[in-house]
């Protein structure tokens, strides 16, 4: 018996190797999350999802980005917990206060916990579906997730970045089983919980061709977006747009991880942010027979065309590249992503400039791609179909 062909057989040294690295490091991020919740069981974003829950439910959906509505409910939490000012409004869209509403009946420890086991398991869920390989190497991605700095800071701040990255791995899954009206449907609600870094993934199925989900899509954002209005109403409006603005006004929001942080916040870093959002539709075009890349470059796409992140956006990333490596691509590729890792670490130390490089690079890569897939694709052909 061939002892490489036996199920107990070893695996390479550089896997095994590699498994070892990303479980110790993702035992440290879970170990960092937990000394951290034992320290203080309240954290910022959460809390805030909580309070504006908290508003909706007690005095109607149109409260829930009134500053001086969440500032009364966060009154009775423990001294240094309980700030909720114009610079630390509520932002995000209705859906995810309406996610956190059943969480309010519990204490607010309790709720983070149970929020932060949801997250915990959508992110589990999304490799399951969308990671490549199986057996050890299929693990060894889903602990070098786990290890991820932008993973642990979602954790950390509550924050819905891999509920996002679950929806952007079942509406690809369903595109996979030929359910497009489906994966039109769990991409809006992607988008419902964070617009701004999925927006150009259904522009991207719409450029390559893919209009049915790109339809359901557009009809049940529309059908969102009606919910959210109807529930504010115009005075819920206008304070959501105060709060938005406030967002663009913070350098930490709107400049610290964008491309503003290179070229300053006007028209030379909006035409850049343009110029890559275009860039990724051009790839999406070219390269419009392999889902696969059409969705990592609809994923990456956004986050450079992004004018508002933070360090947990970059979440979206890792779906992208389980989706690159299901295309098996070249070892030089694969390098670059592995040093993708190390540009997200980076950015724990306050460095965004590798990570906005890295971007940039990972696009030209994809471009570069569209004239090697082609090629690929003609050798591919049987003779008698060749031109």
């Amino acid at each position: 018996m061939n002892p490489a062909a036996s199920p107990r057989a070893r695996p390479p040294l550089w896997l095994a190797s590699a498994a070892l690295v990303a479980g110790w490091a993702a035992v440290y991020d879970v170990g960092v999350w937990f000394v951290l919740f034992m320290r203080e069981p309240v954290h910022p974003d959460f809390r805030i999802f909580y309070v504006a829950a908290e508003a909706g439910l007690r005095y109607g959906w149109s409260s829930i980005y009134d500053v001086s509505v969440l500032r009364s409910l966060s009154a009775s939490f423990p001294a240094g917990q309980n700030y909720i000012t114009s610079s630390l409004p509520f932002i995000h869209p209705p859906l995810v206060a309406w996610l956190v509403a059943p969480l309010t009946a519990l204490p607010l420890p309790v709720g983070y916990a149970l929020w932060s086991a949801l997250l915990l398991a959508a992110l589990v869920w999304a490799w399951y579906i969308a990671a490549p390989y199986s057996g050890l190497r299929k693990l060894a991605l889903l602990l070098l997730a786990l290890a991820i700095w932008p993973v642990l800071d979602a954790f950390y701040f509550g924050q819905p970045s891999t509920l996002q990255l679950a929806l952007l791995a079942a509406a690809w899954w369903l595109l996979t089983k030929d359910r497009p009206l489906a994966a039109g449907v769990a991409l809006a609600f992607a988008t419902a919980l964070k617009p701004h870094t999925v927006i150009l993934v259904p522009l991207a199925l719409a450029a390559s061709g893919r209009f049915r989900p790109f339809l359901s899509w557009a009809g049940a954002c529309a059908v969102l977006g009606a919910a959210f209005v109807l529930a504010l109403g115009p005075s819920g409006l206008n304070h959501w747009w105060q709060a938005l603005v406030y967002g663009q006004t913070d350098p930490g929001q709107s400049i610290y991880y964008t491309t503003a942080y290179l070229f300053g916040s006007g028209p030379l870093s909006y035409a850049v942010e343009a110029l890559q959002g275009a860039a990724a539709l051009v790839i999406a075009r070219r390269r419009r027979a392999d889902l696969n890349v059409v969705f990592a470059v609809g994923i990456v796409g956004s986050l450079a065309f992004a004018f508002h992140l933070h360090q947990y956006d970059y979440v979206e990333l890792i779906l992208a590249a389980w989706l690159i490596l299901r295309t098996a691509p070249p070892l030089w590729h694969r390098f670059w992503l592995l040093a993708g890792v190390a540009t997200l670490q980076a950015l724990d130390l306050g460095q965004p400039i590798p990570q906005l490089i890295w971007d940039f690079g990972w696009l030209v890569i994809l471009a570069a791609g569209t004239h090697a897939g082609a090629s690929a694709a003609v050798r591919a052909r049987p003779a008698a179909l060749r031109p």
